[in-house]
This record gives structure tokens, C-alpha cells and sequence, in this order.
């Protein structure tokens, strides 16, 4: 009988799905795991237990939904905030941010239900610049969350400058007239065009015609209240020059230009000699041919009152004076309004604030962001706002945009790239080019970005693709990061399955977090290195007492990893309960042994020596594990918000218990004559490889009939400490017996820590079967 002796040696291709069972010929496939929970696959091939979670906080009602979002403010100064019905509360230094013991929180306008949307994920999108941050959502006015101070905030609702409207009324028949050209007015329909929504918006107006207008020109008669206009601006002069006998005072040499306050075209002089008068008038700018209205009342569905602005207190505003005489058929109304929505989301690109509802896009003036003016006055140049409308075939939902080195954007159907028509020149409204590049689709969820790529989930939930630039085809591509592990993203429900809630942990492994509809974290970790693009592993990390509704991520208060938050739904004493919790992370190579944190739910005792631990009261009821200086204790049963210890201790970490196992693909080794699959063999024994570990079984199943645990204690160790760490080989005898299918299996149920580096069997294989 041949005997053999495999390694598995690298876990980086994760658990893989069942239907790649029979795929030894695939080199993920012995890289791969059949079972991998609460463990991180590295890029580096070995397994880490993940941390356990700790408790920071429950919600402020955990009858209800709350979701989670980072606000990054600079390297060291990061919250993470709990928008929940109407309110934002805090977190801060892995903690809440209270003021006098009280949780700091704010008000908002979100109503609870419109948190959610109709997909199950969280509705609000947000984008930053430094220490103020851009909310959006599609039914109400855009806000900016601004920190005041360290520990102080304020919400403001944002009023944007000039703009941005829809494409302007081209039909003839439907008029708007003015009562006035600046100040309070009322504006008056011919035909219903009105709405209530249109409370608060900018109205757009438009001259049909400057003709009847003089021209401005050299030399020309002028009088003080002549109206004059250079193309489509239009001037008033307010002052000539002195009064020559036998002549008439005239412009002078200089074509107006400005476009705010008054200049002289002169200088109000009598030339001696040229049959005029005084050269030169003031000409006071009026408008550019346009003019907006800030409504504030409604009367009926043909008549609306407002203001005449364009919401900047320092630009001047006035209406041409046809709009007041004769009206006009080229209006506009406010992009964004009740009835049609607000912007859904918003990013930073190419230093505009970029806007998107449906499939309208909208851009702000360059540098200036809450300026959405598409004309410098009568000019459109390149810094002016720009507003498109994608041209899609299909009516597909926004789901997602993204600032690259091209703005990216994710419908529900298809997945579009807007950059410039001429890469050398700037972005401007006649250098803009958004074309359709991949017809996936896209689920209403924030991709994340790892490196130069982008990953998104698709729309039915199940799948995560990455999107990104392919230089040898000048081309975005997508490829499906779940093809291999297609199961991980499914649940137990299959009526309500998929990811919900998506975030990336960029340290120390590389992580992308995911909630699923049925509550479990899961997790791929993917490496974006040029020439490992193939490196991506999922793993599931299952609670035995939480479903997780959201994840978020943000660095640690040291700035050396990033932090994992979620909110997690638990039963505890009977009563369903909502809690902040975070990630903490795997024992570092350079942590004491006591520092090991394997609970969730969980919280630390540091202090003198003691045998009660009390504030468990978020945990009452529950059986704990516990684990003191380094060591582990039996379980015991919260009471009265405390338990009680068998020794003194000073390190105490006490939580939710977890169990992280692992179940490797079948064993191919051992045949002298082709493949080992179908085949009997048997494991003889195995020797298992760690790294500052302790605990855990091995087995051919997970029944605790065959699981052999390991023993890591010496003669020489001290029976009153902790046993020591333990890093090398560990030979454990094999519990199984002659098998036609062979895995080796390990499980821990202690709060321990575990880095596997790998398992080497010795395998005898029958060649006759």
C-alpha cells in the first residue's frame, strides 16, 4: 500500500465552493479549504484566528435599525457615526464620544424607514473634504456635517449657488412671466407648471430674444438710462461726460466687458477736434440675458412668488426686463426638487463636487463646490458647472459612483466611465465624454477600492466583481471575485440572501468585510499586487449569538491598522438587542499572551487581582468564556451583570464564546498509479505547524469523536500560569480509519490564539479501490 506524505502548506484560496470538490486539477484547489470559519486567510498562505468583537455601545434603541459611517477627518482623528431614526451618535478612540456621561448626538432630518432601501442597504451616501461631510439622499436636501470641534457637530443643509437645473423648456406654448426684474416677485404661468416641491429650488428664466436691444458701439449718442448690450450682456448707462455746446456727448473706445458693478467705456473727455462731445459713459451691468428666482410660496399650479437671487449674497442678480414685459418660454426648473429628487450621491473629482440623481450628473464649478452656475456671466468656460444626462437604453437605477482617475458609475443594469474627450485638456462641458463599459450591474452598495481596482456587488447580491482598466485591451474589465466560492455570499435563506453591507480593512491583511442578509460576516481577503491578482480567499466568521446588520471600517487610533465596526443584533436575557461592536485585532508576534481577545461581545478587566467581574450587563444571562491572565476558564453564566472567577486575576477578557475550524480539501496523495480521488486510504497521523498557539483539535470530522486534542503542556510548565504559547510542531494521533474520502479537520473552542501554518499527514492509498 503507498504511503505518502502531503503538505498543505498555503489556505490563500480560502473556502472554496462545494462544486470545485472534484477540481484537484486546479492549483487553488489544494490551496483551498472545504470549511473556514472564524479564520483569515493571508496573502502570505497561513490562517489567523480573527479577533474577537468588542463592545462599545448598544444603539440608542435597539428595537430599531441604525447603520454605520465612517468619517475620516485627517491620519489620527477618525468617528465612526450611528445615523439611527433622525439622530447621528458617535464613536471615537474605540469608544462612544460622550459629553458629561451622555452620548453626544445630533438631529436629522432621516426618518428611520428612509434609511433603508428597497434592497435592504443603507440609503445615505457621503463624500469629504477635510472636516466637512457631504450627506446625500434621494428624498432629502443635501446636508453637510460639519466637526466644530474635537467633540462638537453640526448639520447644515446645503444651499447650492446658480444651479444646477434641468434642460431648459424648448416648447413655445408654455410661458412664465415676471412682475418684476429683481426683489420679491411673483412668476405667472400660461399653461400648469407649478408645484409645490418647487418651494426652496431655483427657477431658471431666460430672454427669448435681445434684438430689440442696441448694440453697444464706438462713438454712439448716449444718454443717461440708454440700455445698451455687448452679445448677451446687457448694460444701463448711469453717467455721460460734461455738456459741450453744439454737441452730443458719445461712447467712448472701450467694449464692456465686466460683468458686476459699473465701468466707463471713457474717459469723459472733449478731444478737440472730433465733432463729439464728452467720450465716455458708465455702463452699470445688469444681466447676462438670464436671471433665477428663488421660490418661496405657492399659489396654484400657474402662479409661484420668490426672490430673485442666485443664493449668493455677493452676486447681484436681476431678470431681463422682456421676462417682465412679455414673459418667456425658456425656463428651467431646480435638478433637484421633492417631487423629482435630490441628489442620491456625490463625490470629489478633478476637484469638483459631482452630483448624480437618475441619470443626471452634475458638476460643480471648479474649486468651488456648492457653485453650480454653467455660465461665468454670459461665458461658459472651462470651470463652469456642467450638467449631463447619461444616455443610457435602459431606465436603470443609480447604484454607485466612485472618483478615480475617471469618475466611475454603477447603474442597476450596466456600469459607465466618465472622463475627458481629450485627455489633454481639462474636463469642462465641451470636453466630457461618459460612455457604457460593462453591463453587470450593480447592487445599491458603495464599492470598495483596494489598490487601483474597484469592487462592486453585483445586483443580485450574490456576486462581488472587481472593475478596472486593462491597458492591452484600453478597456475596463470585470471579473467575478465569488466563481470559485460562490456559496459564501448565498446564506442559509434562500429567499433573502446576499450582501447587504460591504466594507474594506485595508490592515494589516487586506480584508473585504461583508454583512449577509442572514446575518453572518463573511470575508474575502484579496491581494491587488501586480502578479497576484489571482490571490483572493474567502472566509465565513459565524456568531453563535449575533446577526450582523452592517459593517464599516476606519483606522485604529494609532494609525497602524484599520478597524472593522459593525451593529449586531443578539438575544440577551430574552430581549433583542442591538450593539456597536469592533474587531479586535489577532495577537500581534510582539503581544503578551494576556492580550489575547477571542469573545465577542466582549470587554477587558485590567486591575488588581480579583475573583468578581462585574459590567457584563449587556451580557446578562449568556454563558461567557472567559480567559484570565493568558489562561483559559471555564465558561460561566452572567448574573446580576457580573460573574465570578475560580482565581484572582488581573487580565480578564469575557465575551460571547467563539469557535474557529478549519476543513481542508480532500487529501490527493498516496497513489502509485494516477489520481488518489475515490480511492481508500487512511491518515496514519498528522503533524500540525503553529505559531503562538494554543488549543485545538484534530480530526478527520468535527465530531468530538474524532477530534484528537493537542496537547501544547510540558512536565516543566508551572500548573499555576498559563501555558506558554507554543510555535513549531505539534503530532497528534489520527482517530479515522480506512476512508475513501480523507480531510483533515481542526477546531478551536477556547479563547485562544491561532496561526496555522500548515498540516503534513502521513496518508496510506489503496490502488485497487
Amino acid at each position: 500500500m503507498p504511503k505518502a506524505s502531503p503538505q498543505q502548506v498555503s489556505f490563500d484560496a480560502g473556502e472554496l465552493s462545494p462544486l470545485m470538490g472534484a477540481r484537484v486539477d486546479l492549483a487553488k484547489y489544494a490551496n483551498g479549504c472545504l470549511t473556514l470559519e472564524n479564520f483569515i486567510a493571508t496573502v502570505q498562505g497561513p490562517l489567523i484566528r480573527r479577533g474577537g468583537k468588542r463592545f462599545a455601545a448598544p444603539i440608542k434603541d435597539s428595537n430599531r435599525w441604525a447603520w454605520l459611517l465612517p468619517f475620516i477627518v485627517s491620519d489620527g482623528i477618525a468617528y465612526m457615526l450611528e445615523f439611527g431614526d433622525r439622530y447621528i451618535r458617535f464613536f471615537v478612540n474605540r469608544g462612544q464620544l460622550v459629553n458629561g456621561g451622555v452620548p453626544v448626538e445630533i438631529a436629522t432630518p432621516y426618518a428611520l424607514d428612509d434609511l433603508t432601501t428597497p434592497d435592504g442597504t443603507f440609503a445615505i451616501r457621503a463624500t469629504q473634504s477635510a472636516d466637512t461631510m457631504y450627506l446625500f439622499h434621494g428624498s432629502y436636501p443635501t446636508q453637510k456635517l460639519l466637526r466644530t470641534s474635537a467633540t462638537t457637530f453640526e448639520l447644515r443643509a446645503v444651499t447650492f449657488v446658480g444651479g444646477p437645473f434641468t434642460t431648459v423648456n424648448s416648447d413655445a406654448g408654455i410661458k412664465v412671466r415676471a412682475s418684476g426684474q429683481s426683489g420679491a416677485v411673483t412668476l405667472t404661468a400660461t399653461s400648469d407648471l407649478f408645484r409645490p416641491s418647487d418651494i426652496g429650488t431655483l427657477f431658471y428664466l431666460e430672454q427669448e430674444d435681445n434684438s430689440f436691444v442696441k448694440p453697444w458701439a464706438v462713438h454712439q449718442r448716449i444718454v443717461v438710462g440708454d440700455v445698451r448690450r455687448v452679445e448677451t450682456r446687457t448694460y444701463r448707462c448711469t453717467k455721460i461726460g460734461p455738456n459741450v455746446p453744439e454737441f452730443f456727448q458719445v461712447t467712448g473706445a472701450e467694449t464692456p466687458t465686466h460683468t458686476f458693478g459699473e465701468r466707463a467705456d471713457g474717459d469723459f473727455t472733449d478731444q478737440q477736434g472730433d465733432n463729439y462731445g464728452a467720450v465716455g459713459a458708465m455702463w452699470l451691468y445688469l444681466h447676462s440675458g438670464y436671471g433665477t428666482v428663488q421660490i418661496t410660496g405657492y399659489t396654484d399650479a400657474r402662479t409661484v412668488t420668490g426672490v430673485v437671487t442666485t443664493n449668493d449674497p455677493t452676486d447681484p442678480c436681476m431678470l431681463p426686463d422682456t421676462v417682465v414685459s412679455l414673459g418667456t418660454y425658456k425656463w428651467a426648473r431646480a435638478l433637484f426638487n421633492a417631487t423629482d429628487g435630490f441628489p442620491q450621491m456625490g463625490t470629489f473629482w478633478r476637484n469638483r463636487l459631482c452630483l448624480m440623481r437618475d441619470r443626471w450628473l452634475a458638476m460643480s464649478v471648479s474649486a468651488d463646490f456648492e457653485n453650480f452656475k454653467t455660465k461665468d456671466a454670459d461665458q461658459q468656460t472651462d470651470d463652469s458647472a456642467i450638467v449631463e444626462q447619461l444616455n443610457a437604453r435602459q431606465l436603470n437605477k443609480l447604484a454607485w459612483m466612485v472618483e478615480s482617475d475617471s469618475l466611475l458609475i454603477g447603474m442597476t443594469g450596466d456600469e459607465w466611465v466618465v472622463g475627458p474627450a481629450n485627455a489633454s485638456q481639462p474636463i469642462s462641458a465641451t470636453n466630457l465624454n461618459a460612455s457604457r463599459r460593462t453591463s453587470y450591474g450593480s447592487k445599491r452598495l458603495q464599492p470598495v477600492q483596494v489598490g487601483g481596482t474597484l469592487l462592486f456587488v453585483q445586483k443580485s447580491g450574490r456576486k462581488l466583481r472587481d472593475f478596472k482598466y486593462d491597458f492591452s485591451s484600453d478597456n475596463y474589465a470585470s471579473t467575478d471575485v465569488t466563481k470559485l466560492a460562490d456559496h459564501v455570499t448565498r446564506g442559509r435563506n434562500e429567499a433573502n440572501n446576499g450582501i447587504m453591507s460591504i466594507c474594506y480593512q485595508q490592515e494589516p491583511h487586506s480584508v473585504i468585510w461583508a454583512a449577509r442578509a442572514d446575518g453572518q460576516l463573511i470575508a474575502v481577503t484579496y491581494d491587488e499586487e501586480t502578479g497576484r491578482s489571482d490571490v483572493y480567499g474567502w472566509h465565513r466568521h459565524p456568531d453563535a449569538n449575533g446577526f450582523v446588520e452592517c459593517v464599516a471600517s476606519m483606522p485604529a487610533p494609532d494609525g497602524a491598522a484599520d478597524d472593522l465596526w459593525m451593529i449586531v443584533r443578539r438575544q440577551i436575557n430574552g430581549q433583542t438587542v442591538r450593539y456597536v461592536e469592533w474587531l479586535s485585532p489577532s495577537l500581534q508576534d510582539d503581544d503578551p499572551q494576556s492580550a489575547a481577545f477571542y469573545v465577542d461581545s466582549g470587554i477587558t478587566y485590567r486591575g488588581a487581582p480579583t475573583t468578581v467581574i462585574s459590567g457584563l450587563s449587556h451580557l446578562e444571562g449568556q454563558t461567557v468564556a472567559v480567559l484570565t491572565d493568558g489562561a483559559a476558564h471555564q465558561t460561566r453564566t452572567v448574573s446580576s451583570g457580573s460573574i465570578t472567577l475560580d482565581w484572582p486575576s488581573s487580565i480578564v477578557h469575557i465575551g460571547i464564546p467563539q469557535r474557529c475550524r478549519v476543513q481542508t480539501m480532500q487529501l490527493n496523495a498516496g497513489s502509485a498509479d494516477g489520481t488518489a480521488q475515490g480511492k481508500t486510504k487512511r491518515v496514519t497521523n498528522v503533524v500540525t505547524r503553529l505559531s503562538r498557539s494554543l488549543g485545538g483539535k484534530v480530526g478527520p470530522t468535527f465530531e468530538d469523536a474524532d477530534l484528537e486534542p493537542l496537547n501544547f503542556r510540558k512536565p516543566s510548565n508551572s500548573m499555576d500560569r498559563a501555558v506558554p504559547l507554543f510555535t513549531g510542531d505539534v503530532k497528534a494521533n489520527w482517530r479515522g480509519s480506512y476512508e475513501g474520502q480523507s480531510w483533515i479537520c481542526y477546531q478551536n473552542d477556547q479563547p485562544l490564539p491561532v496561526t496555522l501554518l500548515g498540516f503534513f499527514p502521513i496518508v496510506e492509498t489503496q490502488d485497487d479501490r
